[in-house]
Order: structure tokens, then C-alpha cells, then sequence
């Protein structure tokens, strides 16, 4: 089994690695001045139509003269569409100028681009750098989407999974606090509020257009609704930790878990792609994500002193798993048909890993199958203990998949899905907008 774990792994970075193209989230679809165009004239504004609605809060554009000189200008959005940002300039001169913006998606994510106009007799294009407005992604990227913020958020959600799945089974069987099924469970009521803290600033630092961290930048972040779901989430984890340690009262974790858990449903592509469905089917995965791995860690950290209990525990995490297996497959697949509209939106960066998550799935599955037809019917006359001991091991190198699936899903939050091309693709959008 553990030859079959790092085969996983392998092939799941396989996939990844076959495909490294990921499209933008929103994109520029018309500009005045356009984009190469010549004026007679210095313009007195910039208007810029992207794909999504903007935030002017959150929105970042600057100008750069021909010799090189760097302004933000004020921003705000056209009071009639607000898929529209109109930039004030002053009195520019001419020659060649350079238009830098940085905006942030209806799911969260950074996106920046720049085009070129000119005024009078054309200069050299001024570079496509500037001191206010950088790369839209953070640290080690992979297909365009930041690591860290990616690892973050993947073991952020797949600890308040587990957090929940524990606790359920801590309830519904009435074991003591001070049993090891709910110190662990307690060790992951610190895990994930710690763990979704830290994502929240490495998102903000990566939504930043420059990366760094002030004042002015956490409040417009906060004051958009994205930026609000991330900071709540992360607030509202910590719930469950107070309930566990100050009111000692697994039932009210339990419920705790609910309101931070099901925020994730609503924070990224679901809120975007038909959130009216997408979300409810998110909120579905992730509520089986946590009852299968609850249930796994479960028997991991069960007392097996008592074979007889042990067996029946076994086999209701087994019956749970089965049919979380046949959630978390249905309401991905209506996930990824909506987030993936054409055969070749698998190509893409968002399609390999969807890919690689089916891998992943596969894996776990032949886990389950394994242990429901060659295992569970021997734990009940395991009276030295052996099998119950081989069986615990073979789920933890099931749960060590899990996460692999886990971190993917983390991964996918932040890569672009096909549908966010789609719907560009339908705007008339400029040719070099983004060059």
C-alpha cells in the first residue's frame, strides 16, 4: 500500500505537470483610449470595461510616460455599468504611454495586465514593469496559481473537515473529552483556525498589487465581499476551539464547525460560476469530505481493547464513507461540468487537476473497497489484534492520499477555470490588452 501511495503522488504530479497553461479570471474587454491606438490630443480619463464587475477599492491603475515615470491615478467605478473603472489624468504630454491596471475578481483572485497608447509623435513603449503594479501572483507559483496561499487554504479547509468529522463521531458515540479520539480532535480545533488565519494573510498579501501589506490596502480588502468570507471564516474557526476547551462541550463544537465550514462553500469559483447551485454542491462536497475523513481518523485513534466495538465502529465508517464517496462524486462532477463547459477545457491547467483529484479518488476508492471486502470481515474474531493493527496502518496511508487530494483542492481554488475564458471570450476584447 505504500508503493501505491507514492505512485499517487507521482502520477498525480504527473498530471499537474502535462498541463501548465492557466487561463485569466476576469480580463479587460474594451478600453478608451484603446489599446495601440494614436490620439491628437492628451485624454483627460482612462475607461477601463473588464469581464466581471470591479471594485474601485480594490482596483489598482497607473500610467507610465515614455520616460519611464510612474502615477496611480484616482479611480471610481462609471455610475451606469459597473464593469466599468474610470481613471482621471492630468495634463500628460505626448508620446507613448503605458496603461498598468490590477484588479480583483469576483472570486478573490488578483489579475493585472497593461496596454500601450499614444499621444502625437510615438516614442519606445515604456516597460511593461512598474513600481506600483507587479506580478498578480505571490511567491512559487505552479500553472499561474501562488503555492503558499494554495497549501494554506487546502489544509486549512481539510483540518476544519476533519475537526467536524471527528467531533461527529465523538457526539454520536459519547465519547469523553479526555478519550484520544477527542484529543486529536481538539489538536485540530487549533490546527484549522491557525491554519485559515494564515491564509487569510497570505491572500491578502497576494491580492495586494504589491505585494505588501498596509493600512489602506486591508481596508479596502475587507470592505469587498470576498475579502469579508475570508476574514469571517477565519474569525468563526475559532469557535470550535472555545467550545472545546473553555465550555467542554463536544456537541457545541460540532456545531460551531458549521458556520465556518460552510463559508468555504461560498468563497471562490462557486460564488462566481451559477453560485445558486455551485454553492449548495460545494457545501455538499465538503460536508462528505468531512464525514469520510472523520470517520477514517476515527478508527485510526479508536481504542481496539474492545474488538467487538471496534468491528461495529469499522463497519458504520465503512457504510458512511460509501456513501460520501457517492456525494463528494456527484456534486464534483455537476461542479466541474459547470467550471468546465468544453472537452477542451481539460487541457488546461484547471482540467489537469480536476484530472489528478480523479486519480486521487480512484485511489481512495480502491482503499475502500479493499478494506470493506478483505478487512472488515475478519476485525470481529481479530482477538490478538494483528489484522485491527494492519488495518489501522492501511488507513493511515489511505489518509495520507486524502490530503494529497486535499492539497489539490487547495490548488484548484486558486487556478482559473475554463468557464472564466468562456465568458471572456464572449466580450469583444482587445488583442493586446494583456501583452
Amino acid at each position: 500500500m505504500r508503493r501505491v501511495a507514492v505512485a499517487t503522488l507521482l502520477a498525480l504530479a504527473a498530471v499537474i505537470r502535462l498541463y501548465g497553461v492557466a487561463s485569466a479570471h476576469v480580463t479587460l474587454v474594451a478600453a478608451q483610449p484603446a489599446p495601440n491606438s494614436t490620439l491628437a490630443a492628451s485624454p483627460t480619463s482612462l475607461h477601463l470595461e473588464f469581464s466581471e464587475t470591479i471594485e474601485p477599492a480594490v482596483a489598482h491603475v497607473s500610467i507610465v510616460t515614455p520616460d519611464g515615470r510612474s502615477f496611480v491615478l484616482p479611480i471610481a467605478n462609471e455610475p451606469h455599468d459597473a464593469h466599468i473603472i474610470v481613471a482621471q489624468l492630468g495634463a500628460i504630454g505626448t508620446g507613448t504611454f503605458r496603461v498598468m491596471w490590477h484588479v480583483l475578481s469576483e472570486d478573490g483572485h488578483p489579475v493585472g495586465g497593461s496596454y500601450v497608447f499614444t499621444v502625437g509623435a510615438p516614442t519606445a513603449p515604456p516597460p511593461t514593469t512598474s513600481p506600483t503594479v507587479t506580478r498578480p501572483a505571490w511567491g512559487p507559483t505552479v500553472a499561474g496559481a501562488p503555492l503558499i496561499p494554495s497549501v494554506l487554504r487546502g489544509l486549512g479547509v481539510g483540518s476544519l473537515a476533519a475537526l467536524a468529522g471527528l467531533l461527529f463521531f465523538v457526539v454520536t458515540t459519547r465519547t469523553r473529552l479526555e478519550a484520544h479520539p477527542a484529543r486529536v480532535a481538539l489538536w485540530f480545533s487549533v490546527a484549522a483556525p491557525l491554519l485559515l488565519i494564515s491564509h487569510l494573510f497570505a491572500w491578502t498579501v497576494n491580492a495586494s498589487p504589491d505585494h505588501r501589506l498596509t493600512v489602506d490596502w486591508l481596508t479596502s480588502a475587507f470592505s469587498t465581499i470576498v475579502g469579508r468570507l475570508e476574514l469571517w471564516r477565519s474569525l468563526l474557526a475559532l469557535l470550535p476551539l472555545w467550545a472545546l476547551v473553555f465550555a467542554r462541550r463536544a456537541g457545541l463544537a460540532l456545531l460551531m464547525t458549521a458556520p465556518s465550514l460552510f463559508l468555504s462553500a461560498a468563497i471562490g469559483h462557486a460564488a462566481t460560476f451559477q453560485p445558486s447551485l455551485s454553492v449548495p454542491l460545494k457545501a455538499a462536497h465538503i460536508t462528505a469530505l468531512a464525514a469520510w475523513l472523520g470517520g477514517l481518523l476515527w478508527i485510526v485513534v479508536a481504542d481496539r481493547r474492545d474488538m467487538t466495538r471496534f468491528a461495529t465502529d469499522a463497519a458504520r465508517v465503512s457504510t458512511i464513507a460509501l456513501w460520501s464517496v457517492i456525494a463528494i462524486a456527484i456534486s464534483g462532477v455537476v461542479q466541474v461540468v459547470i467550471l468546465v463547459p468544453t472537452m477542451s477545457g481539460l487541457r488546461s491547467a484547471y482540467g489537469a487537476t480536476v484530472l489528478a483529484k480523479a486519480i486521487g479518488l480512484g485511489v481512495l476508492v480502491a482503499f475502500g473497497a479493499y478494506h470493506r471486502r478483505r478487512v472488515l470481515p475478519t476485525l470481529s474474531t481479530d482477538y490478538a489484534g494483528q489484522r485491527s493493527l494492519a488495518f489501522q496502518s492501511s488507513l493511515r496511508r489511505e489518509i495520507s492520499v486524502m490530503w494529497l487530494v486535499i492539497l489539490l483542492g487547495g490548488f484548484l481554488a486558486y487556478v482559473s477555470p475554463p468557464a472564466a475564458a468562456s465568458v471572456a471570450s464572449n466580450q469583444p476584447s482587445p488583442q493586446d490588452t494583456i501583452p
